[in-house]
């Protein structure tokens, strides 16, 4: 039997556009999520040998945009990091992580980098329990991916 190679675990993280800097990577977040889109327009081009026929659709691409998310426990430490991202253009990467060889660290695997902006902050809380956020990254330009 053969087994996937599955991911264990990715990571968000954010930087000024443009800077060398390290990315700083918003801790707690426990779930992430990347979605790829591609917009579309539909063309319809009849068969010149058979004009009487309906004219056959044909797609085409007009766009791409990427949406990351993350879920987690509300680092109240990053208070001022989260509140600074509402809105404005940052460089934003998910770091899929592999944790196989047993280390605690992990070893980044895949690097997913590109500018986007920060679109929902989602706070919540109950009784007894810990706080909770979730984050919507919407892309503002293109994505690389690319191995670690």
């Amino acid at each position: 039997m053969s087994e996937p190679a599955t991911i264990e675990y990715a990571k968000i993280g954010v930087r000024d556009i443009d800077s060398s800097d390290p990315f700083v990577t918003i801790c707690g977040v426990q779930t992430t999520g990347f979605n790829r889109a591609v917009q579309t327009s539909d063309r319809f081009v009849k068969d010149c040998a058979f004009p009487g026929r309906p004219a056959e659709r044909r797609v085409r691409v007009t766009g791409r945009s990427r949406t990351l998310t993350g879920s987690g426990l509300y680092n109240a430490d990053q208070r001022i990091l989260i509140d600074s991202l509402e809105g404005v253009r940052k460089e934003y990467q998910l770091t899929i992580m592999d944790f196989s060889d047993g280390g605690e660290a992990g070893v980044p695997v895949e690097l997913r980098t590109g500018p986007g902006i920060m679109t929902s902050i989602n706070m919540g809380s109950s009784e007894n329990d810990l706080g909770t956020i979730e984050l919507t990254i919407e892309s503002d330009g293109a994505w690389t991916s690319e191995a670690a």
